[in-house]
């Protein structure tokens, strides 16, 4: 298979990541060890039987969390969910390795100091190129498209375009892409998305992040990156980011003046510390456990209409959901598709009134 970003090269690249190791790192692992310490649960509802454990995450921390030791065959099947196979090509790898490392040294190391967000501050990049910052973000967004990570999607002509950025600006080293966008007559079509990007206030060693992204577009597509909250538009100028839920993020960007980047000679980005963060992180577990109990609900009556030929009654509905979620089960393996259907045949233990059967 040809690439996905340049469509010449041969998309040889195993094992990428979809976001930059550095940047998503202690949202799996406390430690920040970016290399086969994570340990990532499934990314939807129904995605997988176990979590995914890196090669050196400990026996013990293993049993700690499903239970039970991995078998010789559930350590085969083991899937990375934030890395993908051949999608790409090393060259256009290494080619967003520079965005990446530019951003990191130049942006994210320098952006340390959260002692005078008063709940939140906006800081002006004044010395950091605000086109290579921009490139980094489209590549994220990009990758993510192409992996169709938590099922995410761009739009047609925004993912296009912003292949059409990479494709064209990125060059085999910094200064040839530096030059290859100042050269460019279009470069300004680079700042033509309307972005606004916010960096969490984090204590070092703890396990405080989440990786999540709206599965469609939204009016604006909204990124969780552990420490980075991002919302952007994928085509025109708005001057209000909608929604306003987003668990509680876009009301608190919304208060931010001036923190939109559109067409912008200097990048900005938003700070929030530990205080309001900890509201956000509230919002975003009860949003996230919402939609986790619609999606077992909604499955719930799927498979019962398929099996019985009629819509299970509230009754029948809180049996099963009381099968799901009262029980010892480890929270890792509590939710998976094995134990749902588990709890659905446990449900139709309890169910008189219909014939013997089971889900399957």
């Amino acid at each position: 298979m040809k690439c996905l970003i340049c469509d010449s090269h041969e998309a040889s690249q195993a094992r990428a990541h979809i976001f930059p190791a550095w940047m998503i790192a202690s949202a799996f692992d406390p430690e920040n060890r970016t290399r086969d310490h994570e340990i990532m649960c499934a990314m939807y509802p129904f995605g997988t039987k176990l979590p995914y454990f890196g090669n050196s995450v400990q026996p013990e921390k293993i049993k700690e969390l499903i239970g039970r030791d991995l078998t010789d065959k559930e350590i085969l099947e083991q899937e990375n969910y934030a890395t993908v196979i051949n999608l790409w090509c090393t060259s256009c790898e290494k080619k967003m390795k520079l965005v990446e490392d530019y951003f990191l040294e130049n942006v994210d190391r320098l952006i340390i100091d959260f002692s005078k967000a008063n709940d939140t501050e906006i800081v002006e990049l004044t010395n950091a190129n605000n086109f290579l910052i921009r490139l980094f973000f489209y590549s994220i967004f990009y990758r993510a498209h192409l992996a169709n990570f938590m099922r995410f999607t761009l739009n047609f002509k925004t993912a296009n375009k912003i292949k059409y950025f990479l494709y064209n600006c990125l060059k085999d080293n910094l200064q040839s892409t530096v030059a290859s966008i100042e050269s460019s007559p279009r470069k300004d079509q680079i700042l033509k998305y309307p972005m606004r990007c916010i960096k969490i206030e984090q204590k070092e060693k703890e396990h405080t992040g989440f990786v999540y992204v709206h599965d469609k577009y939204n009016k604006p597509y909204c990124f969780i990156l552990n420490r980075y909250l991002i919302q952007f538009y994928g085509r025109g100028d708005r001057a209000n980011f909608t929604p306003k839920s987003f668990f509680g993020i876009s009301s608190i960007v919304t208060s931010m003046n001036n923190i939109k980047n559109y067409k912008e000679d200097v990048f900005k980005i938003g700070l929030i510390n530990l205080k309001l963060w900890n509201e956000v992180k509230k919002n975003y577990v009860d949003g996230i456990v919402e939609i986790l109990m619609s999606s077992f609900i909604s499955m719930f009556i799927k498979v019962f209409r398929r099996k019985f030929h009629f819509i299970p009654d509230k009754q029948i509905i809180s049996i099963f959901l009381n099968e799901l979620l009262e029980n010892d089960l480890p929270l890792a393996i509590k939710y998976t598709k094995v134990k749902f259907f588990e709890a659905c045949n446990r449900t139709l233990r309890k169910l008189k009134t219909l014939p013997p059967t089971s889900f399957v």
